[in-house]
């Protein structure tokens, strides 16, 4: 569930001028941007980074959406209330007629705001108060590693195909261990 925005690097003329390359041919500047593209970050990628001349240039953001079980959640809680909102409280917020979608297809296809945007169509409200408008980043979860973490694991590979209103509509009643392991054994046989 790991998504990387991808890019390109341009090497136009005012970026050859901001790097001293004002005497390069077209054929020279072709040579440096094939070599910037065949190396991992360098001393050179930082340093004009740090210089702020940009040479690359990113197709879209990521957004990080924490897809974390229950037992490792952590909430901030004051006298009066608990403060935000974890992204399976949204995800269980959503209109009712959008009960197809799964937790990672919505946080997908789905952006959400706090106030109405006024060059974007709002697709609906939640029982939130969120705006919904279409997504225009790609979605990272929470990526928990099998050998350490089985039960986060599975849980999030119960995200990724049930949809439901309430947490713990996650575990079936058949489901005697309680366990997320055991509900996708069950799911898959």
């Amino acid at each position: 569930m790991k998504c990387e925005p991808q890019g390109i690097i341009k090497l136009d003329d005012i970026n050859a001028r901001s790097l001293g390359l004002v005497d390069a041919t077209p054929l020279q500047l072709q040579l440096i941007l094939a070599t910037i593209t065949t190396k991992l970050v360098s001393l050179v990628e930082v340093a004009l980074s740090c210089l702020q001349i940009l040479i690359i240039s990113k197709s879209v953001g990521v957004k990080y959406v924490d897809s974390k079980p229950p037992n490792f959640r952590t909430k901030i809680v004051t006298k009066s209330k608990i403060l935000g909102f974890d992204p399976i409280d949204i995800y269980c917020a959503r209109p009712s007629n959008m009960a197809q979608y799964t937790f990672t297809k919505y946080w997908k296809q789905f952006s959400l705001q706090q106030q109405k945007l006024k060059k974007k169509t709002c697709l609906g409200k939640d029982k939130l108060g969120f705006f919904l408008y279409k997504s225009e980043h790609l979605v990272r979860f929470t990526d928990f590693n099998l050998g350490k973490h089985v039960e986060p694991f599975f849980f999030n590979i119960l995200l990724n195909n049930v949809g439901f209103f309430k947490e713990r509509e996650l575990i079936s009643p058949a489901n005697l261990a309680g366990s997320y392991f055991m509900n996708v054994l069950v799911m898959v046989s």
